[in-house]
């Protein structure tokens, strides 16, 4: 359930990320096998990272 949330919450976050610094290569396009919880992972450090920043 908590993965569920998760995924849901901070894929789209993490592949934005993803897709402008890898220049649009990662992650690949729909129906093409990748990690899902590694773009979660950098959707949640980017999330994280974006509201120290703001905090600071």
């Amino acid at each position: 359930m908590l993965n569920l949330v998760l995924l849901g919450a901070f894929y789209v976050p993490g592949w934005l990320v993803l897709r402008v610094l890898t220049l649009g290569r990662y992650p690949p396009r729909r129906g093409e096998p990748h990690s899902d919880a590694l773009v979660a992972l950098t959707g949640i450090a980017f999330t994280i990272t974006v509201l120290v920043v703001l905090l600071r």
